[in-house]
């Protein structure tokens, strides 16, 4: 016998997904949408893998409007706007992957068009081989270092899910944390390409970088440990934790890929090192003998 789904048990049903009032605004919702915000009581529940799961195609095929409004935010008062969204506020502001697509996609299209030279030029000490392979090494991460970041959001948001467990935070929401304060930083090297592209090829380019770098992870830091405000920890500790999650999220697998990549070339590496030596060698045996005075023997 198959059971059958009255009108009156269907709305029952549909009610029990929804919130009683609204989570953005606290308006009563007899409905899926808030008559006075218009956000759907229905994907108010807690993040989950399943969730995220399914909100990554919507996030990457539907834009909604707020990008502005959510960077801004984010940049001013990170943790209050974290976790208000991962609280259920989520009506004025980008969906993370979103807004972490749209600003590193802005980045890497204006950058391509400006063809900023992140290298200042070769030292006349400096073999010109190593000088190319240093120089190509600083033009790739020029060009996709705002996508690896991208791409290294899973493993930031598990060391975020590490060091800020004390905020009870679920990997879920890890992710959307890390997406947003990515989303930040990337927005910030962009911000930064007019000055970028004034020192372009000049020997302060890598100072400048440098100092682009510092601001980043010290935004990141902040961002991170605002995200604990509430658990009554101490600042100190509170940045204590909030530096690992970006620092070691983007570090350690550089430091591996770095392995790789000399492992890779490390033929190539021995040879250019010995060509220098023998270069070397041969220009202190090129150059003049100090000659002696007459009656100075």
């Amino acid at each position: 016998m198959i059971a059958t789904l009255t009108p009156s048990t269907s709305a029952t049903a549909e009610a029990a997904h929804h919130a009683a009032e609204c989570l953005n605004c606290g308006h009563p919702v007899p409905d899926r949408f808030c008559g006075r915000c218009g956000q759907d009581a229905h994907h108010t529940h807690r993040l989950n893998m399943a969730h995220m799961l399914h909100d990554i195609p919507h996030s990457v095929w539907h834009v909604d409007k707020g990008i502005l409004y959510s960077l801004r935010t984010i940049i001013t008062r990170p943790g209050t706007t974290i976790r208000a969204y991962l609280a259920g506020q989520r009506v004025d502001h980008f969906r993370p992957l979103s807004l972490l697509l749209v600003v590193t996609g802005t980045f890497a299209f204006i950058s391509s068009l400006l063809h900023i030279e992140m290298f200042p030029p070769r030292d006349p000490s400096v073999d010109e081989a190593v000088y190319q392979s240093q120089k190509a090494i600083a033009e790739f991460m020029a060009k996709y270092m705002s996508w690896v970041y991208v791409a290294l959001v899973p493993v930031i948001a598990g060391f975020a899910r590490l060091f800020l467990r004390r905020g009870g935070y679920n990997y879920a929401e890890c992710l959307v944390i890390a997406a947003f304060i990515t989303a930040v930083c990337n927005a910030l090297t962009l911000f930064s390409l007019p000055l970028a592209y004034f020192y372009s090829g000049t020997p302060q380019i890598q100072q400048f970088s440098l100092g682009v770098s510092v601001v980043s992870f010290g935004y990141a830091t902040w961002a991170y440990s605002s995200l604990l405000a509430h658990t009554g920890l101490s600042l100190p500790k509170r940045l204590i934790r909030g530096f690992f999650p970006f620092f070691l999220g983007i570090m350690i697998p550089s430091i591996l890929g770095g392995i790789l990549m000399v492992a890779l070339q490390w033929d190539t590496l021995k040879a250019n090192i010995k060509q220098q030596q023998r270069t070397q060698q041969q220009q202190v045996t090129a150059a003049p003998r100090p000659t002696v005075p007459p009656g100075q023997h």
